[in-house]
């Protein structure tokens, strides 16, 4: 009599922690307004950190000069996202090309996942590229939505207090690029 209880108690159990029972996959495609939004949230890391300097125009620089302002940059989103969070491949100077997670909240804002100052290990799921199988690479270049952007290697003041003001929307209150310049602001006593 005790068996038939044990194998209903188990039963149940299972069924609560089936994910295909309990709980539905959330998928859906990325829309043309979130790509958007997340070029806008790579563009904005980039400002922010102040990255921009070590992006060179295709062909690198000639001589000391630069002569051209802007550069394009690529990226590669996967189509499709689970739970609001997708995945996207770019260049990320100085670090080079990274995998990056990111986040889609109910307001339409994106967050990328991962801190650059921690260098994209390997130990991360926010890596570099070169961590990954070569055909793995290239099989998602192939297979994921690619877009691309500018990034102006001198950016203006309005730019930069744009990225900053959208920066701290996305991470609850914190720049980058707000900290590093915090410190000119102030005079020693």
């Amino acid at each position: 009599m005790r068996m038939p209880a044990f194998l209903s108690v188990l039963s149940l159990l299972l069924t609560a922690s089936s994910p295909s029972i309990a709980q539905s996959t959330t998928k859906s495609r990325l829309t043309q307004s979130e790509t958007k939004a997340l070029i806008q949230a790579v563009q904005d890391e980039i400002y922010d950190r102040e990255y921009q300097g070590y992006f060179f125009p295709e062909g690198g620089p000639v001589g000391d000069v630069i002569s051209v302002s802007k550069t394009r940059v690529r990226l590669y989103v996967h189509r499709v996202l689970e739970h609001g969070e997708g995945e996207a491949i770019s260049k990320l100077m100085p670090y080079g090309e990274v995998v990056r997670l990111f986040h889609v909240h109910a307001d339409g804002i994106i967050v990328l996942d991962g801190d650059p100052e921690l260098g994209f290990p390997a130990s991360q799921p926010n890596r570099k590229t070169v961590y990954l199988k070569d055909d793995d690479v290239a099989r998602m270049k192939q297979e994921w939505v690619r877009s691309s952007f500018e990034i102006g290697l001198w950016p203006s003041p309005q730019t930069i207090q744009d990225v900053v003001r959208r920066q701290k929307q996305r991470t609850g209150g914190f720049s980058a690029w707000e900290f590093a310049h915090s410190k000119e602001s102030k005079k020693p006593q």
